[in-house]
Formats: structure tokens, sequence, C-alpha cells
């Protein structure tokens, strides 16, 4: 219970970020665009180079990435044919992106860095970056092919600063060479301004809604690809690993299990809004996401990554 209740609450200190958000949107007009700017190009590239730079990691390590975006891929595949029968518009296109994605990073990054150790969180944000390679280039494609061509989508994933700054911490770390302690305050209040401002940015963008609308058909197909097929294909590919493949130790298999408990990710409404599919009812949609996560991940972590011997 001790680990259920810290976890309970650190996911409400991250949804206040959200709140704090929203009002400023409202009452003060706080431009989201700004802080988008700050995150993409000086923030997120500054955690997403120190993380894997604090640890020793080897290609192994690297590959899980790879493993990450492949699962993503393979759960857009489902889903997008899953409700073939149930949705012959936009709504099959992003249910399919979200089914493969998550708000692995803003929102799950605290909770990793409370969890983990700095090697686990390492794995934890390689397989981030797999989940947000895909989001940029296969979820993306699928759900706004009108919008961005394949070649594009591969360009857009090139520029990403952040994965240029994770590529350059990963051969830091692989050739031996760490950042120096006296930089340790400075990234920890790094990783904090990323997942503040991050999240804020989420209440920024809802603020900018008329109204929020529950469509409880396209809700609940959402929270089914989210919070059960992906944990159950996720746990699968563990259970293949441990039996057959025996390619990774707890560590990784921790990371993954977590990375599997987020909830539904906050680029769906900016995709929803830009193919002008009722944002209103995607937005709902991710902020009950996130409101189930207050029970879901503290449950997944208790009794996995909780446990001695659950792996």
């Amino acid at each position: 219970m001790l680990l259920f209740s810290a976890l309970f609450f650190k996911i409400v200190s991250i949804l206040l970020s959200v709140i704090i958000g929203y009002i400023a949107g409202r009452t003060e007009k706080v431009e989201r665009e700004s802080i988008a700017s700050l995150l993409f190009y000086f923030i997120a590239p500054i955690v997403f180079f120190s993380i894997p730079a604090s640890a020793s990691l080897s290609f192994a390590d690297i590959g899980i990435a790879f493993i990450t975006f492949s699962i993503s891929c393979l759960l857009c595949f489902i889903a997008y044919h899953m409700y073939d029968r149930y949705w012959d518009n936009e709504s099959r296109n992003i249910l399919a992106t979200s089914a493969g994605s998550g708000n692995t990073g803003y929102f799950m990054l605290p909770i990793a860095a409370s969890l983990f150790d700095d090697y686990t969180l390492s794995i934890y944000m390689m397989a981030v970056v797999g989940v947000n390679i895909y989001e940029s280039s296969v979820g993306y494609y699928v759900c706004a092919r009108s919008i961005s061509s394949t070649r594009e989508s591969i360009k857009q994933v090139l520029r990403l600063p952040m994965l240029h700054a994770f590529t350059v911490g990963c051969v830091c770390s692989l050739l031996g060479l760490t950042l120096p302690d006296f930089l340790d305050d400075f990234v920890f209040n790094m990783r904090g301004a990323y997942s503040i401002l991050g999240m804020m940015m989420i209440g920024l963008g809802m603020s900018r809604l008329k109204n929020f609308e529950i469509d409880y058909k396209f809700t609940a197909a959402a929270f089914f690809s989210k919070f059960i097929v992906f944990p159950v294909v996720m746990y699968a590919f563990i259970m293949l690993d441990k039996l057959v493949l025996k390619w990774y130790d707890t560590s990784e298999h921790q990371a993954l299990i977590l990375l599997s408990s987020a909830p539904i990710a906050a680029n769906t409404i900016v995709i929803s809004s830009i193919m002008k599919f009722h944002p209103e009812r995607v937005a709902t949609s991710v902020l009950l996401s996130c409101l189930f996560t207050l029970l879901f991940i503290p449950l997944i972590a208790t009794f996995t990554i909780g446990v001695s011997g659950a792996f």
C-alpha cells in the first residue's frame, strides 16, 4: 500500500500542472506555442541527452527502442483493422494511432524517475524514444496521411532535436563518458521542468476548446486499446523474452511494463484538431484516461514492479 499511495499522490501532483495550464489559458491567455518551442528545442534535448549519458548502456539496451517502435506499429495495425467494422471515418484512424502511443514523456517521466535507478530510467527513456518515433512517423501518417506524405513524416522524425540529443547521449554512454557531478542538480531541474511545462501545455491546449464532449463509444474503444490490449501485448513480449529470446533482464521488463500503463497521448488532441474531427471528444478521452491512471498505474506498479520476484 505504501507504493500505491506514493504513486497515487505523485499522479495527483502531475495532474495539478494540467489544471494550472488550463486556468492560465482561460484567464491570462497564455500562449501554448512559446512553451512548446522551449520544450521542443531546449529542455527535451537536454533531458533526452542526460539520461543515457548518466548510465552505462550496451547495444542491446539501446535496441529496446526498436522493440517499442515495432510493438507500437503492431498495436496500430491491430486497432486499425479491429475497429473497421465500427467506424468508417477518421475515428478509426485516430484510434489506431492512439493505440500504439501514449503520454510516455511528460506524464510518465516523474513516475519512472521515482521508481527506477539511473540505469532502468535510461532503459525507460530508450523505450520512450521508440514510441516517439512511431508517433512522428507511422502513427502520424496513419492518422493524417491526407495531410502529410510518408517522405515528410520521415523528414519530421530526422529533424527531432531530442532524437539527435538522445543519440549523442547514447554514444557518450557507450564510450564510457559520463556527466560531471556538478551537473546533477541542473539535470534534475530540467527533468522537473520537462514534466511540469509539458503537462501545463496540455492544459493550455484544452483551454482553447469551447467545451468537452463525451463520446462513450469512442472513449471505450480508446480505453480498451490503451489499458487492455497494450499491456497484454507487452506482457506477451516479456514472457516470450523470458522463456525463449532471453534478450533482456528485470530492468528492461520493468521499464516496458510501466511504459504500457501510460494514458492516451496528448498529441491525439493536436492531430484531431488538425483533421477537424471533434477535438472536444478526443480531449475528453485524453483527460479521462489521465484520471483513470490514478488507480491503474499504482495497481500495475504494486503488483508487478513493486513485488519482489514478479519477473
